[in-house]
């Protein structure tokens, strides 16, 4: 912070211009990024909740980097602890199911929704990992299931993995998602392969494969942040 706020602790401030109370006074649109993790946070190891996370912020590069790091790593923060990283995990846990809810709702039958669905949580993932969207007749969710947690850069895929959920759940039709670790969702060559080979399995097993979207960020190249195998023409 640059208006000298982290300097100061949380009781010498008025109560209005606290994080907590700008919250009530304000709504949580208006406050920065460090000023929600604060509301997270009560003051803690002599240091102020507002100084404590421009630390967190500024350590791991931002809020999308608090967000997937792990709660033991956040707890040996200076002021944080297990309790207030507990509190953070559960407030992005908490968006997630969020947006995932809210994303399962509607018909799934674009690319769009789906990264609207898995990006939420996908985006946050450490390492690359898979998932499929189980859909019924009318392409509405039925499940999501994690099928691949991948190495450092490349998810081990395959049909069996793809299928049996659909199977056992009766599923119409799936779509298989993964993300990008690095933000850039351009195909692999091996992203490509396990395409292809889905989308023979999906014949044999009568189950269509419906799309296999890769979630990435947003970026001039990728406007919406995702890939689409569909829509690319692969299947």
């Amino acid at each position: 912070m640059n208006d000298g706020a982290s300097e100061t602790t949380l009781r010498e401030m008025p109560p209005d211009q606290r994080p907590r109370g700008r919250l009530i006074g304000c709504g949580a649109g208006a406050l920065r990024d460090a000023e929600l993790l604060a509301c997270l946070m009560p003051n803690g190891a002599g240091q102020a909740s507002l100084q404590i996370a421009d630390n967190l912020l500024a350590r791991f590069g931002g809020l999308a980097g608090v967000a997937r790091t792990p709660l033991a790593e956040l707890a040996t923060v200076r002021g944080v602890g297990e309790a207030k990283a507990a509190g953070i995990r559960a407030a992005v846990e908490l968006g997630v199911r969020l947006s995932r809810r809210s994303a399962g709702a509607v018909k799934l039958d674009d690319a769009g929704r789906i990264a609207d669905l898995v990006g939420p949580e996908m985006r946050l993932l450490p390492t690359e990992s898979a998932r499929v969207v189980l859909l019924n007749a009318k392409l509405h969710l039925i499940a999501v299931e994690a099928v691949s947690e991948g190495l450092l850069d490349q998810a081990l895929v395959h049909a069996r993995e793809v299928f049996s959920p659909a199977v056992a759940r009766r599923a119409y039709a799936v779509v298989l998602a993964h993300n990008h670790p690095s933000g850039d969702p351009t195909p692999s060559e091996a992203d490509i392969r396990i395409t292809r080979a889905l989308r023979e399995s999906a014949k044999v097993l009568d189950v269509p494969l419906l799309d296999h979207v890769i979630v990435g960020n947003r970026s001039t190249a990728y406007p919406e942040g995702w890939f689409s195998f569909k829509a690319a023409g692969y299947l």
